[in-house]
């Protein structure tokens, strides 16, 4: 989304960090006999290379820790203790650790425990839940009712709608209780303390959400403010679309003009949890495929409206197919010195697509039509159709390649020709590369740089179809764009199921396998196969988005389910 932005010309605070203080996090250090600093330090550097590896550029990253926010919680907590949203009082009830958070009757249920007893747990999360009370410092939730029905009469303030939905109903369920917004130093001692009161902790999500206002960077002026867009998993919709937007509008300041929600990835269909062991670790999957595959992965296969399931068997196969084969085969045929002779990108008119024949026309209309659907949907934030509108294009060049067979108008000596084909494929992939650079940054720079595209002609406005009078030599890189995947066989960590293959019995007799020969025709039958159903993708895509609008149906290619 930042890169996104940027690229149109808009400028951009993109940040990301750790949420850091709460009783979670000190029983979680006391439980690995390190301080709490010290823990954090660990887990947060874990996080910072992460991200760093997968190639997202924060232009901040927050630690709760720092000085610079403590500062800011004590600030904003003076200004509701002076506006009298901040009493002292007392709680009874129940209070979920895991999830920070604390919960009425209605919120728990009772469920069988592992040796069968019946035990208490978050109706929301399924996380255990304890009883205790004690004196804290509360904040008037209940005031701010009326208020968050206000904010919520945007239709665009949370996305997608549903999530918008489940905040209403939560509103208007039931009158909003006041909430704790301390606790004791005994029993927490890893917080921010009280500024009126140091016998006090404030409690973590008051501590954590105020992290948004401290990269804005209140409260020295000017800060900037509201954020336009805020990114959430579905799983703290409540604390950011209630607790939130009262606590600003309590402290005088705007609630963020939207709030994207996530929802979460399951691993081959079941949820991701530490006792199955199906957890993915970002930096080991980034190391086997490739930070732009798995970027590009999760960007092509992911919906924020509902769970996506990942399999590293069907990364490698998207990436393959998408990067290697649709994009990184057309770069290398049209920059490669066994056709591309004079290393140029030549000249281009739009006349020069029609000459193609019916081949050419159908790519010169999904180019000409391709910024406006791919930035209505990166707008929307569905980055997935965007980018399979991106590949439909794609695969329209490729079908003009392989029609119009330059290779062998080479060899006739039609260098014309052949350059009339290089140049619309060129410029396909020139505007494609622009459009991509959110998505995967360092494949769209070595596609550029390759096209000799100039950084200064790499902003939005330049993705489009643009008529290319004068030649232009290539770019010196002449490596392999993506380089395909090892297609290696699902594995017991991959695919949580014994990997009887590697202990099984041996077979009696091994059979011969098959000749060279026919070998060979087994590939040239699967290549045409692959480019037969290319064509007919890419006409039912085209028709789909022509009558189908947001209600199209995204098929899986048989190459792909094979």
């Amino acid at each position: 989304m930042a890169r996104y932005q940027k690229i149109k010309g808009k400028k951009v605070l993109y940040a990301t960090g750790t949420d850091e203080h709460g009783l979670k996090i000190q029983q979680a250090a006391t439980a690995n006999n390190e301080d709490p600093k010290k823990y954090c330090d660990r887990i947060s550097d874990q996080f910072k290379e992460a991200i760093q590896i997968c190639e997202c550029d924060y232009d901040d990253y927050i630690r709760t820790t720092e000085e610079r926010h403590e500062k800011v919680v004590q600030k904003i907590w003076t200004i509701l203790e002076e506006k009298g949203h901040i009493y002292k009082g007392s709680y009874e009830g129940w209070y979920c650790v895991s999830d920070e958070a604390f919960l009425t009757e209605t919120q728990t249920k009772e469920v069988p425990g592992p040796d069968g007893k019946p035990i208490r747990v978050s109706a929301d999360s399924g996380r255990p839940v304890e009883l205790f009370r004690e004196e804290n410092y509360k904040f008037r939730l209940s005031a701010f009712q009326k208020d968050l029905l206000k904010w919520l009469e945007n239709e665009s303030v949370v996305k997608p709608v549903q999530f918008r939905g489940d905040v209403i109903a939560w509103l208007t369920k039931e009158e909003l209780p006041d909430l704790s917004i301390s606790r004791p130093i005994d029993r927490l001692k890893w917080g921010i303390p009280v500024p009126s009161d140091p016998s006090h902790s404030i409690y973590v999500w008051l501590d954590a959400l105020f992290n948004y206002l401290t990269v804005a960077g209140y409260p020295d002026e000017p800060y900037v403010w509201p954020p336009n867009i805020q990114v959430i998993g579905k799983d703290i919709l409540k604390f950011h679309a209630i607790y939130w937007p009262a606590f600003l509008i309590a402290a005088g300041f705007e609630p963020p003009k939207q709030l994207l929600v996530h929802c979460h990835w399951t691993v081959e269909g079941q949820k991701m949890s530490k006792s199955i062991g199906n957890v993915v670790n970002v930096v080991e999957a980034a190391e086997r495929v490739s930070p732009t595959a798995l970027r590009y992965f999760l960007l092509r296969q992911g919906v924020p409206g509902s769970d996506n399931d990942f399999s590293m068997m069907q990364l490698i196969n998207v990436a393959n197919s998408d990067l290697a084969d649709n994009l990184g085969n057309l770069l290398q045929r049209c920059t490669g010195p066994a056709i591309n002779v004079d290393q140029i990108a030549p000249s281009i008119f739009e006349a020069d697509f029609h000459a193609l024949g019916q081949e050419g026309t159908d790519l010169f209309n999904s180019l000409v039509q391709l910024p406006d659907k791919v930035s209505k949907r990166f707008d929307d934030f569905e980055f997935y159709m965007g980018l399979q509108s991106i590949m439909l294009t794609l695969k329209c060049a490729n079908i003009v390649m392989q029609s119009k067979k330059p290779w062998e108008l080479k060899k006739q000596n039609k260098m014309d020709d052949v350059y009339l084909i290089l140049g619309a494929c060129i410029e396909t992939l020139r505007v494609v590369g622009i459009m991509m650079q959110p998505i995967v940054p360092s494949l769209s720079s070595k596609l550029l740089d390759r096209l000799n595209v100039d950084a200064s002609q790499r902003t939005w406005n330049h993705a489009v179809f643009t008529e290319q009078v004068e030649k232009r030599p290539l770019g010196a890189d002449q490596t392999i764009l993506f380089k395909r995947i090892a297609e290696a066989q699902p594995t017991a960590a991959a695919t949580n199921k014994p990997n009887v293959a590697a202990n099984g019995p041996k077979k009696e007799k091994q059979e011969k396998g098959p000749s060279k020969k026919e070998k060979k025709e087994k590939k040239q039958s699967e290549k045409k196969a692959r480019n037969a159903e290319a064509l007919k993708e890419e006409k039912t895509g085209n028709e789909a988005e022509e009558k189908g609008g947001d209600k199209m149906v995204i098929e899986t290619p048989e190459v792909l389910k094979k």
